[in-house]
């Protein structure tokens, strides 16, 4: 079996060639698996967009001084941390001290 080209190598003749079989319409037999139940699609719904962590978010627009907001962006990279999280600890930390 010969070795098949990338399709980003391929003339746009050999392209249209090779994707041929995905022009056609495909309904009725021979599609895969089987169609979703009225709580599949509810269960799909609800999964869209980011997953809610805790009671969700907020954005919050923040002044932060430019050489601590680096140092902080690099201390998150570095540690693989976003710098949302980086905040939210730092939040609980300030409060937890000072309670």
């Amino acid at each position: 079996m010969p070795k098949r080209k990338c399709y980003s190598e391929m003339t746009t003749a050999q392209l249209r060639e090779a994707t041929r079989e995905y022009d056609r319409e495909w309904t009725g037999p021979g599609l895969p698996g089987r169609p979703l139940t009225a709580a599949d699609r509810a269960l799909h719904r609800k999964a869209r967009g980011r997953p809610m962590v805790s009671k969700g978010a907020k954005v919050v627009p923040v002044s932060i001084e430019r050489e601590l907001l680096t140092q902080a962006d690099a201390f998150a990279h570095r540690h693989k941390l976003k710098r949302s999280e980086m905040v939210a600890q730092g939040l609980r930390l300030v409060m937890a001290n000072r309670a």
